[in-house]
């Protein structure tokens, strides 16, 4: 993925707002992968048209095992969506 020079604060700003976040959960940092993806009015935007920015916190397999990512007891995979411009989190989404 790669961003314009002048995407990258916001997208600087909204890593911290969403690793803020993802910290509230209490879950173990160690236990995700971090993704980021820039997400485009083809695949989502904000209630504005704005296109948005994606950065999800994935948990990792537990070692030995198969499956899903959340198939485990490492942690809940949470997605957060951003402004690409502002990096404000404009909501998140949890998986089960």
């Amino acid at each position: 993925m790669t961003f314009k020079p002048e995407s990258s604060t916001p997208l600087a700003i909204a890593l911290g707002r969403a690793h803020e976040r993802f910290a509230q959960t209490g879950q173990d940092l160690k236990d995700f992968d971090i993704q980021i993806s820039e997400r485009t009015r083809e695949n989502g935007e904000d209630e504005n048209g704005e296109n948005t920015i994606g950065i999800a916190f994935v948990a990792k397999l537990e070692p030995g095992k198969k499956g899903l990512g959340n198939a485990n007891r490492l942690g809940r995979s949470v997605l957060y969506i951003a402004s690409k411009t502002s990096g404000e989190i404009l909501r998140e989404a949890g998986s089960r």
